[in-house]
């Protein structure tokens, strides 16, 4: 009997051991890696749905071993929505406190001055923060047009360059409603300052855009204002190149590399040649950054018509056709 005893002892022992291994393999990383996860925590989810899709992504071994460790350390309660930055070799009770922390995951991005949509799709993407179809399909979004009084179809100009700390997984919408209102921050006057040159936002923006794409590291983009306003008033064509790049890109549906444009493309039949047709283009071309703004909302005042490029990172600047001729011989030709 005595020997019987020491036996069940024993096995009670091995069986309990065998338990604590199992409950501690449960709870321990799914692996050794520190690949990085995305999760959220959707509003109002409770804990046994966000234990059951954590196990599905892969996250934790068992998910109702997550429910109960959940509710015997009272985390089942404090698991607040968001997005979460979760690794593969957190185990289940850091994965819990990452989100009871409430410390939704931050990522940094930059959009450059310059951008138009399709570059700026490309790149969010590449950096993992949403897909190039279905940026492109926000851009369009009559929603978030008609929100914004947007005349076109599309938000082109109006994602505003900077540099941006986003919750990482967050809906492509909220990203681009967000870079929008940054313009509007920046500018918290911009309807304002427009209605006092007789221009309105969507055309200040068009003319930042052009002068954007136009200026050179050291020009005043003042003066690259003053000579595509200069232009407006006498209607003459604005001839501006970038334009013509944009029509082509809009014509292929998305980001030309390296432009090439020949004699043909200047005599191309579209709404935003600006070889072709006289005024301003329908619409923004690219991301103006606040120095193009600025400078479309308060250009030189000169009788400047001409520009030229002086191989220096700024212009030639000139009022008589004549003296551009001479400023074309002179940087362009080395004459």
């Amino acid at each position: 009997m005595k020997k019987i005893f020491i036996i069940l002892i024993i096995l009670a022992a091995v069986i309990s051991a065998s338990s604590v291994f199992l409950f501690q393999y449960m709870i321990s990383p799914v692996g050794g890696d520190k690949e990085k996860v995305y999760f959220e925590v959707k509003q109002g989810e409770g804990a046994s749905a966000i234990a059951n899709r954590l196990e599905l992504q892969g996250l934790i071994r068992n998910s109702k071993i997550f429910l109960a460790l959940a509710k015997y350390l009272k985390y089942d309660r404090k698991l607040l929505s968001g997005y979460y930055e979760i690794s593969r070799d957190m185990n289940m009770i850091d994965i819990m406190k990452r989100i009871n922390s409430g410390k939704q995951a931050m990522a940094r991005f930059t959009i450059a001055e310059g951008k138009n949509i399709y570059e700026i799709a490309n790149y969010l993407e590449a950096e993992g923060f949403t897909t190039k179809k279905e940026f492109l399909e926000v851009c369009h979004d009559k929603e978030i047009l008609e929100k914004y009084n947007i005349p076109s179809d599309s938000v082109e100009g109006y994602i505003f360059p900077s540099t941006y700390y986003i919750v990482k997984g967050n809906p492509t919408k909220v990203l681009v409603t967000y870079m929008i209102d940054s313009l509007f921050k920046e500018f918290p006057d911009l309807e304002e300052r427009a209605k006092k040159i007789g221009r309105t936002v969507h055309e200040v923006l068009t003319m930042a855009s052009i002068v954007e794409k136009e200026m050179g590291p050291l020009d005043d983009p003042k003066l690259i204002s003053s000579v595509y306003y200069n232009r407006l008033n006498i209607d003459k064509r604005l001839e501006a190149d970038p334009t013509t790049i944009y029509a082509m890109t809009l014509v292929k549906g998305d980001y030309i590399e390296k432009p090439n444009l020949r004699y043909d493309d200047l005599r191309m039949v579209h709404p935003y040649n600006t070889y072709k047709n006289t005024g301003l283009p329908p619409g923004p071309i690219c991301s103006a950054g606040a120095r193009a703004i600025e400078a479309a909302l308060n250009p030189a005042d000169t009788d400047y018509i001409f520009f030229v490029a002086d191989g220096t990172g700024k212009h030639a600047f000139s009022v008589t056709y004549e003296e551009h001729v001479e400023n074309i011989n002179r940087y362009i030709f080395k004459k």
